[in-house]
């Protein structure tokens, strides 16, 4: 079955439950960050009901007691990292209907998932069938399904411009990529800030890019939180990466951008607004923003991995050490 298949399918079953009351979104690491699209999308744009997300393990370990039969829980891991496997059983024993993201029906998370959602991924992954791009697509298609969504179509029509947006930002971008990665590669910490819907794609430059494959020092920040304390440690040798979006949160960024040209030197903007260039239709870009901007920004780093000789696979303890 495709996505629009499942969720009615899914809609069906939970109808005769009472109906949809919460959707929980789990995964852990860059699964994590992959997910946050659509946390957000439901978060900003559902009436009738609700979005939170959880780390597996903590899922594990302090389940909701909410969660139930009129629950929906969505949960993401490339192979089958064991807590987020443990996490759909656990799911599954309270009753709730399961989505299990994963990168082929052959892993772990699709034998216990009730239904399964593969999606591109590896070194020719096309980005219009990620992680990121279906977990939208279920955010839409609960939302048109059960509320009837009036920028539905426009959604789907964004899909067809991703992998369009990408590329086209990978060529204009390189020579900025390679000068900052050439510029900043012995430097020992970053602070990346976002907001909105592209705070998971700084959780990920950060943990995962920056911090797992790099071994650098990196800290996520909220440009909306950014004046409640952190800029204090601003100064003109930190280097910074602002990430800008495209919707409504985009007055936060511009405000911390303001802050940088005034205190702050050695700072980078990506801005998904230059990138999309009107290509997705205002009224649904902003939710777009995360599925362009995760593969840029690791695109930024790779090209720091490639100056250094520091492989984005190498890795000290992951898959090596008991842990």
């Amino acid at each position: 079955m495709d996505i629009k298949e499942i969720v009615g399918e899914i809609k069906k079953k939970l109808d005769a439950a009472g109906g949809l009351k919460h959707v929980y979104f789990v995964a852990c690491g860059g699964s994590k960050a992959a997910i946050f699209p659509g946390l957000y999308l439901l978060q900003s744009e559902a009436r009738s009901f609700s979005a939170s997300t959880y780390t597996s393990n903590e899922f594990v370990h302090a389940t909701p007691r909410e969660l139930d039969n009129r629950c929906l829980a969505v949960i993401c891991s490339l192979k089958a990292t064991p807590e987020t496997v443990e996490a759909v059983n656990v799911a599954n024993r309270a009753g709730a209907v399961t989505i299990a993201m994963t990168g082929s029906m052959s892993t772990g998370m699709a034998k216990v998932g009730q239904y399964v959602v593969t999606y591109s991924n590896g070194d020719d992954q096309i980005y219009s069938q990620s992680n990121q791009a279906n977990v939208l697509r279920i955010g839409f298609e609960l939302l048109n399904q059960i509320e009837g969504y009036e920028k539905y179509d426009s959604a789907m029509r964004a899909f067809g411009k991703i992998d369009e947006i990408v590329a086209d930002g990978k060529e204009k971008l390189l020579e900025q990529a390679r000068e900052w990665a050439s510029k900043y590669k012995d430097e020992p910490v970053f602070y990346v800030l976002a907001s909105g819907p592209n705070y998971g794609v700084a959780y990920s430059m950060c943990c995962c890019h920056f911090m797992e494959m790099q071994w650098k020092h990196a800290v996520c920040l909220h440009t909306g939180e950014y004046f409640h304390g952190p800029f204090e440690t601003t100064d003109k040798q930190l280097p910074m990466v602002l990430i800008m979006s495209e919707g409504r949160t985009r007055f936060l960024d511009e405000r911390c951008l303001r802050f940088l040209k005034t205190y702050a030197e050695n700072y980078i903007v990506i801005d998904f607004k230059v990138l999309n260039n009107g290509r997705i239709e205002e009224e649904v870009a902003e939710f777009f923003n995360p599925v362009v901007l995760v593969p840029i920004e690791r695109f930024f780093v790779s090209q720091m991995a490639e100056i250094r000789g520091h492989s984005m696979d190498e890795r000290r303890y992951m898959w090596k050490v008991d842990y």
